[in-house]
C-alpha cells in the first residue's frame, strides 16, 4: 500500500509549494516626458511716445516804437523739438518792467500809458523771450476831452475852490475829462471865451501837462487850491501861462460858448451853454463823460450843488488802469 503511494506522489512530481516567487516582473514603465514648452513670448511693446517739448519761445510786436494814441500788438510763437511752431499768445504771461509805461490787460495787446522805455518779457513752459517798447505822448486832438462841468455862477453856497473864501471869479470852474482811451498831452492847449474882449486864450495848458484816461483836470479861475486833493484829478488856476489871469475865467452867468483848442489852433471840445446856464449851480453831464447837460442838483444821484474834481455823486473818476481793464 505504500508502494503504491509513493509511486503515485513521484507520478505527480510532487507538487509542493514553497512560498516564494521567484518568476522576475517584467512590466516596466519605459515612457518618458518628451511633451517640452516650445512657446516664446512673441509680444512686443509698439506704444511710442509722441509728446513734443517745448525748446525756446518769441515775442513778436507790430512796433517798438508808439504813441501814447496807439496800441502794440504782439503774438507769442513756441518752437517745439521736432520742429513744429506754435501761436501760444493767449496761453503766455507777458510783463512790463514799466507798467506806469506800458502794460497788458489784454493778451495779444500792450496798452501804452505814458512816455518813457519798456521792456516786455513774454513767459511760457519755463522760457522767455523779450521786446523793448519806446512810447511817446500824443497831443490832444478833436473829440479827446469834454467839458463834464462847468460853474459859471461862482455865487453858489460854499467855497469851491476851498480856499476859505468865496469869490464870484475865483471860484469858477471847468472839469475837463478825459474821454478817449488813450493818453493824452496837453501841453499848448488853450481854453477861450467867445465873450472875452481881448480875444486872448483864458488859460494856456504848460508843457508836460498831461491828462490820462479816465482822469478829469478841474480849472478853477484863481485861489489857492492846496486844501483841494482827489483820485484821478488835477486842480489848476488859470495862472499857468495865462496873461489875463487877473479877471480868472471870466464865465457869463448868461451862457455863452467855452472852446478848448488844440496847440496847432483846431477845436478839441467846446460847449455852448447859452440856453442851458444854471443859476446857483454848475452845469454837469449826466450820466458824467458821456451824458447830457443838466443842472447839477438835478444829475443822477447828485449830493449837492456842484462837485469839482469828482462825478455828480462824488464817486471818484475811475483812472487809467480801471478805464484799460474795463471796469466800470
Amino acid at each position: 500500500m505504500r508502494t503504491t503511494c509513493l509511486l503515485a506522489l513521484l507520478a505527480v512530481g510532487c507538487n509542493k509549494d514553497d512560498g516564494t516567487d521567484t518568476a522576475p516582473e517584467a512590466d516596466t514603465d519605459t515612457d518618458t516626458d518628451t511633451d517640452t514648452d516650445t512657446d516664446t513670448d512673441t509680444d512686443t511693446d509698439t506704444d511710442t511716445d509722441t509728446d513734443t517739448d517745448v525748446v525756446g519761445i518769441e515775442l513778436v510786436l507790430d512796433a517798438t516804437e508808439v504813441s501814447t494814441r496807439e496800441l502794440v500788438t504782439y503774438t507769442v510763437e513756441a518752437t517745439f523739438d521736432d520742429g513744429a511752431t506754435d501761436d501760444v499768445t493767449g496761453d503766455v504771461t507777458v510783463a512790463s518792467t514799466a507798467p506806469e509805461v506800458i502794460a497788458v490787460y489784454v493778451a495779444g495787446t500792450a496798452q501804452p500809458i505814458d512816455a518813457g522805455t519798456a521792456t516786455l518779457t513774454a513767459s511760457y513752459s519755463g522760457f522767455d523771450s523779450t521786446a523793448d517798447v519806446t512810447v511817446t505822448l500824443g497831443a490832444a486832438a478833436e473829440g479827446d476831452l469834454v467839458i463834464n462841468e462847468l460853474l459859471a455862477d461862482a455865487t453858489v453856497d460854499g467855497d469851491p475852490n476851498g480856499d476859505g473864501t468865496t469869490d464870484s471869479v475865483e471860484d469858477e470852474f471847468l472839469e475837463i475829462a478825459n474821454a478817449c482811451q488813450c493818453t493824452v498831452d496837453l501841453s499848448g492847449v488853450t481854453v477861450v471865451e467867445e465873450n472875452w474882449s481881448t480875444g486872448l486864450p483864458r488859460h494856456t495848458f504848460g508843457d508836460d501837462t498831461v491828462l490820462y484816461a479816465g482822469q478829469s483836470i478841474v480849472l478853477f479861475g484863481g485861489g489857492d487850491l492846496s486844501a483841494l486833493s482827489g483820485d484821478q484829478v488835477q486842480y489848476y488856476t488859470v495862472e499857468n501861462a495865462d496873461p489875463g489871469t487877473a479877471y480868472g475865467l471870466s464865465l457869463s452867468d448868461d451862457g455863452e460858448t467855452v472852446r478848448i483848442l488844440a496847440a496847432d489852433g483846431s477845436t478839441i471840445t467846446e460847449l455852448d451853454y447859452t440856453k442851458l446856464a444854471v443859476q446857483d449851480a454848475s452845469l454837469t453831464l449826466s450820466p458824467d463823460v458821456t451824458g447830457s447837460y443838466v443842472d447839477h442838483r438835478k444829475a443822477k444821484g447828485s449830493t449837492g450843488d456842484y462837485s469839482p474834481g469828482t462825478w455828480a455823486d462824488g464817486s471818484a473818476y475811475a483812472g487809467w488802469a480801471a478805464t484799460y481793464e474795463g471796469t466800470p
